[in-house]
């Protein structure tokens, strides 16, 4: 068994799990995934889950892009 793990949702990595004495500890790569930085999870499973939850409860992010094919598409600016 390995003693780090990426945890990956679909294409995109969201941080990382590395086992301690007490289970595996997660490290965020992302921003939006800071809230589960520092928790101790029992398996990589657990983790990923946790992740999944937390990403469904986050509220739709609108990017800098889709807001100007908003613009354009409205025939604005």
């Amino acid at each position: 068994m390995s003693d780090a793990y990426i945890i990956e949702l679909g294409e995109e990595a969201v941080g990382v799990i590395a086992r301690d004495a007490n289970g595996y500890r997660f490290y965020a790569a992302k921003q939006s995934f800071r809230p589960l930085e520092g928790r101790l999870f029992q398996s990589a499973e657990t983790a990923r889950n946790a992740a999944l939850e937390l990403r469904r409860d986050a509220p739709p992010r609108v990017s800098a892009l889709t807001s100007l094919a908003l613009v354009a598409e409205q025939g604005c600016g």
